[in-house]
């Protein structure tokens, strides 16, 4: 999945040509397939969303704010972007996130994004599975992936549990 949209200005040195030739076939983008990325997002979204339930519940703060904007965050933002039809900077989803996706999805991005601090975190947790749950859902319709929707109703119990039971 890389592309390389201006291979030319990519290439410092090269004496024969080959590197040249070799980039040049990284400037057409070839967009995921749909079907098999979007079920590959939805179930790994679910399984480390299950993750990011359990962890800050070993009092680990640091490793729930890593996981939720290193792993979980950059597959809700390729899945939200295989959706809109917006895959050019799918290597890194956040890039040109503004002017690539409409507002809405890119305040649902910002609101499961919190500072490491723990009332905070369990906040975003919350918001963040509720939008892989509604991606998971949107994908389902347009091509007929599995949505664990069972399993998402369960890791939200557990969300609020740990926050006693309070919702966003």
């Amino acid at each position: 999945m890389m592309h390389l949209p201006d291979p030319d200005a990519a290439v410092l040195l090269d004496r024969s040509g080959r590197l040249t030739a070799a980039a040049r076939t990284l400037a057409d983008h070839c967009p995921p397939d749909p079907l098999t990325t979007a079920q590959q997002l939805t179930d790994e979204l679910t399984n480390w969303t299950l993750m990011l339930a359990h962890v800050p519940a070993r009092g680990e703060t640091a490793r729930a704010h890593a996981l939720l904007h290193t792993v979980i965050a950059p597959q809700q933002l390729r899945l939200c972007r295989l959706l809109r039809g917006s895959t050019v900077h799918w290597p890194t989803p956040s890039r040109a996130l503004e002017a690539d996706l409409p507002a809405h999805d890119v305040e649902r991005y910002t609101a499961t994004t919190a500072p490491a601090r723990r009332p905070d975190l369990r906040i975003a947790a919350r918001r963040s599975r509720q939008w892989s749950r509604e991606l998971a859902v949107e994908a389902a319709a347009r091509w007929g992936t599995v949505c664990r929707g069972g399993l998402h109703d369960e890791i939200g119990t557990l969300l609020n549990a740990r926050d006693g039971g309070r919702t966003a």
